[in-house]
């Protein structure tokens, strides 16, 4: 049987190669361990394996055989080894958000979004590390450490949902799962270079997923391709029958959203910062000049409301510290939770059991000032009438456009050093207030350095409109095609000292 390369394999491919008895679901499953094995000692993205996966796919290779002489169709994931974010509830894994003092946390069931994945024909392979509580943008935690950037292991990998972005740049796996409550699944894919996609709010499932904000979450794919993604986007809603391609319209129109490019006041950031957002702008300016060159795909130049500031947003409309609190307490006493350490936030905070310098003041808000940080405080529903003010300036400069996305760079300074506890300058918060689809895409790397000898990547996010995520997909689908090709990270196998 002629090996199969693994290196950048996608689920057609996969799928064609069972069909042709060139590979198995047992021997992609090896591999995959075997990858995991000789690479994550040093990359530190994976929290624990599933020790059924190998069983499992014994039970998919019996499967394929089945389907094969009786020529009927894979599903969507058929055999597809598949990386989930540790805080999706996983019958027979702990389920930890990251956290020390939740190890020993077990569900009862699957969440609803797994059942989705496995009900597709999934293998659930690992359970991938996140930023502790999925609350910020490095991947460090104190249960599962801190993962690297395979690409600059002097950088983080973006996060939360960093232990899943880089293990699939390292091929630790076919596609994965994340969440985004803020820049979750997008900032992690632009810093390791796959495709991050950010479903509009309310498409996916969150039940059993262990929540940060009811307004914000959402759980979304993550793959090396847009295809991949759009297979497992639909899985995860429970659709597996056939996604036919949208008919064009019109030719594609975008909007270069320039307020989302530059750094602000230069006075208050280095010169590190400040090289770094030029080289950021030129690639993201590289990619629009392709996509213009080899596509029919229209531009125009957005000047949208100064109260669409990044910072400005985060001050007066994001909803995290007033709903972590009591949505965390109610998802520790839900019926699916079948044992658990921990029964509330406090409880959590007075065992001391978490990354004190990786928490938020999302972590603390609700127990220092519970009458500020509360669902039924003045203050949260003035940032819920920020929030619809917003998503009505939004559609009024989709319409005044006449766009079908917008475009800008997903971070406007490069992933931040080892060490670093926080992610500035990212760009998610406007899909996440507004609950539109947004996706990352690879668009190139930044120049080779001794700790980068690829250099680092650099993605653009697409947002759409809401609720018009088969859109953005095959929108972002073409100019995927015209975009430099992603290049998997050059890893080697950390010798005992």
């Amino acid at each position: 049987m002629r090996k199969l390369d693994i290196q950048e394999l996608t689920i057609a491919q996969f799928h064609s190669a069972l069909r042709e008895k060139t590979t198995t679901c047992v021997d992609l499953v090896r591999t995959y361990l075997s990858r995991i094995a000789q690479f994550d000692p040093e990359l530190n993205s994976i929290i624990c394996l599933n020790d059924e996966a190998l069983q499992i796919a014994a039970v998919k290779d019996r499967e394929t055989k089945h389907l094969i002489q009786t020529m009927a169709p894979f599903r969507p994931l058929h055999g597809v080894p598949i990386i989930l974010k540790d805080n999706y509830m996983t019958k027979g894994l702990p389920t930890s958000a990251g956290v020390k003092a939740l190890r020993a946390l077990q569900s009862a069931n699957n969440s609803q979004v797994v059942s989705h994945l496995t009900s597709a024909g999934a293998i659930i392979l690992a359970k991938a590390n996140l930023h502790e509580f999925a609350l910020h943008g490095t991947t460090t935690s104190s249960l599962g450490g801190q993962t690297l950037n395979p690409y600059d292991f002097q950088r983080t990998p973006g996060g939360s949902s960093g232990g899943t972005a880089a293990a699939l740049a390292a091929n630790f796996g076919l596609v994965g799962c994340g969440t985004d409550t803020m820049n979750s699944l997008r900032s992690p894919a632009s810093a390791c270079g796959i495709v991050g996609f950010r479903p509009s709010t309310g498409k996916v499932p969150t039940q059993g997923i262990v929540p940060v904000s009811r307004t914000q979450d959402v759980a979304g794919p993550m793959g090396r391709t847009v295809n991949d993604v759009k297979i497992v986007y639909y899985a995860m809603r429970g659709i597996c029958d056939d996604v036919l391609p949208l008919p064009p319209v019109r030719n594609p129109r975008i909007g270069i959203l320039d307020l989302y490019f530059g750094i602000g006041n230069p006075q208050s950031c280095s010169p590190g910062t400040i090289a770094e957002n030029g080289v950021i702008q030129n690639i993201t300016r590289g990619a629009i000049s392709l996509i213009q060159k080899y596509t029919n795909i229209g531009f125009v130049a957005i000047k949208p409301d100064q109260s669409w500031e990044v910072d400005t947003l985060l001050e007066t409309a994001d909803t995290q510290p007033y709903e972590f609190g009591s949505q965390l307490n109610e998802f520790l006493q839900a019926p699916f939770i079948a044992s658990s350490p921990h029964t509330s936030l406090e409880s959590i905070f007075e065992s001391g059991e978490y990354h004190k310098g990786a928490v938020t003041e999302v972590f603390t808000a609700s127990r220092d000032n519970p009458r500020v940080f509360s669902p039924n405080s003045p203050e949260y529903h003035a940032r819920l009438a920020a929030i619809s003010k917003l998503k009505f300036s939004l559609e009024r400069c989709f319409k005044e456009y006449d766009v079908d996305a917008f475009l800008y760079p997903h971070q406007r300074q490069l992933p931040v050093a080892i060490g670093a506890m926080r992610q500035p300058r990212r760009n998610g918060v406007l899909a996440a207030l507004t609950g539109s689809p947004a996706i990352c895409l690879p668009a190139g790397f930044t120049e080779a350095t001794q700790s980068a000898t690829l250099g680092v990547p650099v993605g653009i996010e697409l947002m759409g409109r809401r609720g018009r995520d088969a859109e953005l997909l095959e929108l972002a689908e073409m100019i995927e095609k015209v975009l430099p090709h992603r290049k998997p990270p050059l890893l080697t196998i950390r010798k005992s000292l």
